[in-house]
């Protein structure tokens, strides 16, 4: 059994660990991040311009993971789905979203873009 996982005793992961990174490009205000999952509250935090703020989960095995955010400057308030694992497990593990005013664009080899809805 040691030699199979090792000294710490903990199981290996079967997936591998996911990164989300957003980028405040909002052109200089500061921007407020709430970020959520059915299961984890990850907090309010203050992203200052061409700064970022990031965290890190594994996906379920149902692709059915799932955070959205919250996105606070000015006096506008935005929603997206940051994560949504139907749309992005299979193309990211390190998923990297630029803010900007008009929307989010999604940092990849497609460079897809979301508007605020």
């Amino acid at each position: 059994m040691v030699l199979l996982f090792g000294p710490s005793h903990e199981l290996p992961p079967f997936w591998l660990e996911t990164t989300v990174t957003m980028t405040n490009n909002l052109g200089g205000p500061l921007l407020t991040v709430h970020c959520k999952s059915k299961d984890n509250d990850l907090g309010v935090h203050m992203v200052a311009a061409n700064t970022d703020y990031h965290f890190t989960f594994q996906s379920n095995l149902w692709k059915s993971t799932l955070f959205f955010c919250s996105f606070h400057w000015n006096n506008q308030v935005k929603q997206f789905d940051i994560f949504d694992a139907l749309r992005d497990q299979d193309e990211c593990y390190k998923c990297n979203w630029t803010i900007k005013p008009d929307g989010l664009c999604k940092l990849d080899k497609k460079g897809k873009c979301f508007p605020w809805k």
